[in-house]
């Protein structure tokens, strides 16, 4: 993984990192793992050496990186790291690590065992993550699981483990599980994406107005990210709708066609806005019509008819947008057969829904002006 350049910094930085006697025991480690390629004799050694040098983070470091990695003995790697750091994260290192000779800088430059430890942890979370998405793909999600849990402990603040870990227990109905894995994570990195994670999971509980604040919670950590903004608010206008703050969903959805007006995945979400509004109002004025036609005398005939009409003119909303979204897109993703369904129901509604209406009102006497 790591390059070490062997002619002028090891001179250089020699001052800087120093020498500093250490037990036998530890030097017999490393001569046995470096030397004799001996990781068992190395281990042994080694572990004397924790208990004979308490204050040394080179020992558990060393541990780590040359005998338990090798090996991919990541859970006791996990546990040597975390141990250096908690000895002396500021000890130097007994050669700096550069990450990229030609390009020497503060940032490729790593003096301390704080350094490497981070360095290393990146590294065995990349390879268990992969594997995790590797076994999970494959089927063999117990043992997936358990390499995620690995990437737990490896490394805390990623949040793309809690993300498939929340992915892995929502898609099986497991919305408890998954959201102790979001508290888990946000309390340890809260990061914009586990905010929005959590956002879709109390959104799919029909907790809206919690799920509205972790959305507005993500925006402000990606202020400066015009794309994931843009998909937040995407999905705020959803929240929105199933609050029933149509005006708030409109204006979202205004606001962000004036900005993105050549992106055929908004117009066709704008498309299903209206369509989804449309579809709720027609639901509740279709079981009013069949109710009033049942004989339910309690039914306002003026407010059925205005539902119809506004179901009307979110339908035809819809398929304009539906329309908009196909004359932009590179390849058919459903938008003409939405339209098609939208005009399909605009049809129904003026041709039959509306002059009954307007019927049953001159029967009953009723202006519907």
């Amino acid at each position: 993984m790591f390059k070490f350049n062997k002619i002028y910094f090891i001179t250089i930085l020699i001052l800087l990192i120093g020498c500093s006697t250490t037990s036998m025991e530890f030097r017999s480690a490393k001569s046995a793992a470096r030397a004799e390629k001996n990781l068992q004799r190395g281990e042994e050694w080694a572990l004397k050496a924790l208990d004979i040098e308490p204050g040394n983070a080179l020992i558990p470091y060393f541990l780590a990186t040359e005998i338990y990695k090798p090996q991919e003995r990541w859970d006791e790697m996990a546990n040597m790291l975390n141990e250096a750091e908690k000895r002396n994260a500021e000890q130097k290192l007994e050669k700096p690590i550069i990450l990229d000779p030609d390009n020497i800088t503060k940032e490729t430059l790593l003096l301390t065992v704080g350094q490497g430890v981070q360095a290393y942890r990146e590294e065995a979370w990349t390879m268990i993550f992969n594997q995790a998405i590797e076994l999970m793909n494959s089927g063999a999600n117990e043992i997936a699981l358990g390499k995620l849990e690995l990437c737990l402990k490896m490394d805390s603040s990623r949040p793309e483990t809690y993300n498939a870990l929340v992915g892995y227990y929502a898609e099986r109905g497991d919305l408890e599980t998954a959201r102790s894995y979001v508290q888990t994570g946000l309390e340890v990195n809260p990061t914009a994406e586990l905010y929005e994670i959590n956002a879709k999971l109390l959104q799919n509980q029909k907790l809206l107005k919690d799920a509205e604040e972790m959305y507005l919670k993500a925006m402000s950590l990606v202020a400066e990210d015009d794309e994931k903004i843009l998909g937040i608010k995407k999905q705020l206008i959803f929240v929105y709708i199933d609050m029933n703050d149509n005006q708030k969903a409109i204006d979202i959805s205004n606001e962000l066609l004036d900005i993105y007006y050549d992106d055929p995945d908004l117009y066709f979400n704008v498309g299903v806005l209206y369509q989804r509004l449309a579809t709720k109002i027609y639901d509740e004025a279709a079981s009013a019509y069949l109710a009033f036609n049942n004989g339910d005398s309690t039914i306002d005939i003026p407010s059925m008819y205005n539902q119809f009409k506004e179901c009307m003119s979110y339908g035809q909303k819809s398929k304009e947008k539906f329309l908009e979204a196909n004359d932009l897109e590179t390849e058919d993703t459903g938008s003409r057969e939405a339209a098609a369904e939208m005009r399909k129901l605009v049809k129904q509604i003026k041709e039959i829904y509306l002059p009954s209406i307007e019927e049953m009102a001159k029967n009953e006497g009723i202006n519907l002006n």
